[in-house]
């Protein structure tokens, strides 16, 4: 999944989800557990993903508990 295009700099969600997929050494794709336990539905996903919107500080701690990161990771 190529999340940015060559002019962009990752947003911090996509930076998340790389450090996620290296420390586990494979390509992660949300599916219905992430979706539970977020409680952020796959739409909005994509668009925090793409940067099209900013996350809610709930978002902030549901995805930084579901990646095991600090939620400043998700700062600029």
């Amino acid at each position: 999944m190529n999340m940015t295009n060559d002019s962009q700099q990752p947003n911090p969600l996509q930076r998340v989800v790389r450090k996620y997929e290296e420390r586990f050494c494979s390509k992660w794709k949300p599916n219905g557990v992430f979706y539970a336990r977020t409680d952020i539905n796959q739409k909005r996903f994509g668009l925090l993903l793409r940067g099209d919107l900013e996350p809610t500080v709930s978002e902030v701690k549901s995805l930084s508990s579901f990646f095991g990161v600090e939620a400043n990771e998700f700062l600029n």
